[in-house]
C-alpha cells in the first residue's frame, strides 16, 4: 500500500510512460504514405491483361513513331517483327532513288555499309497474345517476318487496321486513321 500511496503523493516523481510523439507519428505516416505511391503504379500495371499490356506498348509505339516523325521531320516506322512478339520504333531507312545511282548499282546494299537504324522505342507483347488480322494500307501481312507502319513528317501514316487477341478470350481492333495518324482501340468479341 504504501508504493501506491507514494505515486499520488505530490512532490514525488511519477515514472515516466513512453509514448511516441507527434513528430514520429508524422514521419511514419509520410513514410508510409511515399510507399503506397511507390506501389499503386506497380500494382495497377500487375492487374492488367497481357492483351491489355500488349494493346497499349503498340499503340504507344504509334504515338512515339508519330511524335517523333513530327519532331525530327522524317519518316518514322512502327516495326511489329517476330510475328508479333516485339514492337520497335526507328527511322524510315533511307533508299537511293533510282535516278541518283550509279549504272550498274543496286537498289539496296544488302552489305555492311547499310547500317540498322537504331530504335527509338521497344517493348514486347506476351506470347499469349496473338494478331488475328494485320493489315496495313489494305495489303494483308500476316505472313510478313516483319511488318513496318509508316508515320510522316506532316502527322499523316499508313492506314493500318489490325486485331489482337488473347486466349480465345478477349480482343481488341486498333486502327490508325491515315490523316491524323491517330490509333483509335475498340473491343471486339
Amino acid at each position: 500500500m504504501h508504493l501506491r500511496s507514494c505515486h499520488l503523493r505530490p512532490g514525488v516523481p511519477r515514472p515516466r510512460q513512453r509514448a511516441f510523439t507527434l513528430i514520429e507519428l508524422l514521419v511514419a505516416a509520410a513514410i508510409a504514405a511515399l510507399m503506397m505511391m511507390t506501389a499503386i503504379p506497380y500494382a495497377r500495371e500487375v492487374r492488367k491483361t497481357p492483351l491489355v499490356r500488349g494493346v497499349n506498348a503498340l499503340v504507344e509505339g504509334f504515338r512515339q513513331a508519330r511524335l517523333k516523325a513530327i519532331l525530327q521531320d522524317r519518316p518514322m516506322q512502327v516495326v511489329i517483327y517476330d510475328s508479333g512478339g516485339a514492337i520497335g520504333v526507328e527511322p524510315v531507312p533511307q533508299a537511293v532513288p533510282r535516278w541518283a545511282r550509279e549504272p550498274g548499282e543496286a537498289e539496296e546494299s544488302g552489305g555492311e555499309s547499310s547500317p540498322q537504324p537504331k530504335s527509338i522505342f521497344d517493348a514486347r507483347i506476351d506470347d499469349e497474345v496473338a494478331f488475328r488480322r494485320l493489315d496495313v494500307n489494305g495489303r494483308d501481312m500476316m505472313a510478313a517476318a516483319a511488318t513496318a507502319i509508316r508515320f510522316f513528317p506532316n502527322g499523316t501514316s499508313d492506314a493500318v487496321d489490325l486485331e489482337m487477341q488473347w486466349l480465345r478470350e478477349d480482343a481488341r481492333r486498333i486502327t490508325v486513321d491515315i490523316m491524323t495518324g491517330q490509333p483509335t482501340v475498340e473491343a471486339i468479341r
